[in-house]
């Protein structure tokens, strides 16, 4: 990119990204332009970085293309340029965070022998430098966004592996809270029993709605684990003792597909996975507004609550980025008026 076209590459950058994603977008690194001609169709921001092992790494932390030209290449030529920059300064290692329904960027990557590392796979490969690298990849907050690395995965992950290690992240962020909250002082030791069990309850209801509805549908999906956002999870329960929960997603088994050809099939299936915390939530503000509950059970309902209500405003309510791979995105995109139900269901149990 030459001085004298900035200008129009952050007048594309405007138009392709949402107000709130330009808030992240940074110039930071070795951008390059796609042209035709004298006009500037789209660009890419790469980054360059070093890794364990003598490794070097290379970061597409940006691409984009004007609108007005999608399907006409320039994403596909900046896509090629990017690795071709890549391996001209020796990059061992090449990677790409995509969030999951940006299906037109992950196939760009998956054409071009990118493949999604699974969390196992990342400490499998990188070690404890996995942690450094998701500084320089910026893979520490961007919840939904999976880690595309060229060269893939030697092996195919385990999505069920995947689930029991976001159980066991997410018990850790509820363990972290309250101890937070008892100002580190004290930890109820029935919390180590009582926390795990009410996220297996919510997670498991979810899993068990959203696969039984894609079977009903006659489609297979799989999970996939949210790692990105447990960083910045352990930061909120330290410090203000809230609960950020990455409960994960289910996807097409595919790496190519289209999000809004699926659309109707993922639309009913999120509705069914955000239904069981939701009503779980005001089971649980009934139990605690009209029954006098003994002590230890008042415990359970409380710690409940604090799992499924959090859970129910992430997973329903918030639906623009950065928060757009939670369920609710999916139900907006399908249905509006159903998004607005759930919607108002969940603000209702905060105001009351």
């Amino acid at each position: 990119m030459r001085p004298d076209e900035k200008k129009a590459v952050a007048a594309i950058m405007r138009r392709a990204f949402s107000p709130t994603q330009q808030i992240f977008f940074s110039w930071k690194g070795h951008v390059l332009v796609a042209e035709r001609g004298e006009q500037v169709l789209g660009s890419v921001v790469l980054k360059t970085f070093a890794l364990s092992g003598g490794r070097k790494g290379g970061l597409v932390a940006w691409i984009f293309t004007d609108p007005a030209v999608h399907g006409q290449g320039a994403g596909q030529a900046l896509t090629e340029a990017a690795i071709a920059y890549f391996e001209a300064e020796g990059c061992t290692d090449m990677f790409a965070c995509v969030e999951g329904h940006n299906t037109s960027s992950s196939k760009l990557f998956a054409s071009r022998g990118f493949g999604i590392l699974s969390p196992g796979a990342q400490f499998r490969r990188y070690g404890l430098g996995t942690l450094a690298m998701w500084f320089h990849t910026f893979h520490f907050i961007d919840v939904g966004h999976f880690l595309w690395t060229r060269p893939p995965a030697g092996q195919p992950d385990r999505p069920a592996l995947q689930w029991w290690g976001t159980l066991l992240m997410n018990t850790l962020l509820v363990w972290l809270l309250l101890w937070q909250q008892h100002e580190f002082q004290t930890f109820d030791l029935r919390y180590l029993l009582i926390a795990p069990l009410c996220m297996l309850l919510f997670l498991g209801m979810r899993t068990l709605a959203m696969l039984v509805t894609a079977r009903a549908q006659g489609v297979t999906l799989r999970y996939r684990a949210w790692e990105s956002g447990f960083p910045l999870g352990v930061v909120i329960a330290l410090t203000i003792g809230g609960l950020y929960p990455n409960p994960g997603g289910f996807y097409p088994t595919a790496d190519r597909w289209r999000y809004r050809e699926w659309l109707p099939k993922l639309g009913p299936v999120a509705l069914a996975g955000a239904l069981p915390t939701l009503l779980a939530s005001w089971a649980l503000w009934a139990l605690g507004r009209f029954v006098a509950l003994p002590p230890g059970a008042a415990l359970w309902r409380d710690i409940a609550m604090a799992v499924s209500v959090p859970l129910s405003i992430f997973d329903i309510v918030i639906v623009f980025f950065p928060m757009i791979s939670f369920n609710g995105r999916r139900v907006w995109d399908w249905n509006r008026w159903l998004w607005g139900v759930l919607a108002a269901a969940t603000v209702a149990l905060l105001l009351i």
